[in-house]
């Protein structure tokens, strides 16, 4: 099985396939010039890449939320229903 990131979303934890948590990290990028909580996922999420687990802020999860909604709702499949259900 692909590798796992595990992502703490105030104290919920969502294990996000890797792909998912990268293309994340990078839809969050492409923001990170208007909104400093993009730019902070971002990083946030690359750097949970390298240790395979990360803990979200309150801004980092509303920017996570953000990024969700944004995109194509089939572009970060399961995983993306199961963030969304996490900080509901």
């Amino acid at each position: 099985m692909e590798e796992a990131i595990e992502i703490n979303l105030d104290g919920k934890v969502v294990a996000v396939p890797r792909e998912v948590v990268s293309a994340i990290a990078a839809a969050a990028a492409a923001r990170a010039g208007v909104s400093e909580r993009h730019r902070d996922l971002s990083l946030h999420l690359g750097r949970a890449l390298e240790s395979g687990q990360v803990t979200l802020g309150q801004g980092e999860v509303r920017a996570l939320v953000a990024v969700l909604e944004e995109e194509h709702p089939d572009r970060f499949g399961a995983a993306a229903a199961e963030l969304r259900r996490a900080v509901a």
